[in-house]
């Protein structure tokens, strides 16, 4: 599953890596937006297979972020 950005921002941290298990809930980016940070959760549980952002990187609403399978 894609994980993707809801609105425009920056990505401030991501405290997960490719092969970490994850589940409901897990915060697997933070992004700034609006001077609040937004922790992005994870949907379902699984394992991350990709990772496309790195801390700083400016993301519009749609990109993808990271891929959970």
């Amino acid at each position: 599953m894609e994980i993707k950005a809801r609105i425009p921002g920056m990505i401030t941290a991501v405290p997960v890596k490719v092969g970490d298990s994850v589940k409901t809930k897990t915060v697997v980016a933070v992004m700034e937006a609006m001077k609040m940070e937004q922790p992005i959760p994870s949907p379902v549980d699984g394992t991350v297979k990709e990772i496309r952002v790195a801390v700083k990187d400016k993301v519009k609403a749609g990109d993808v972020l990271l891929v959970v399978e």
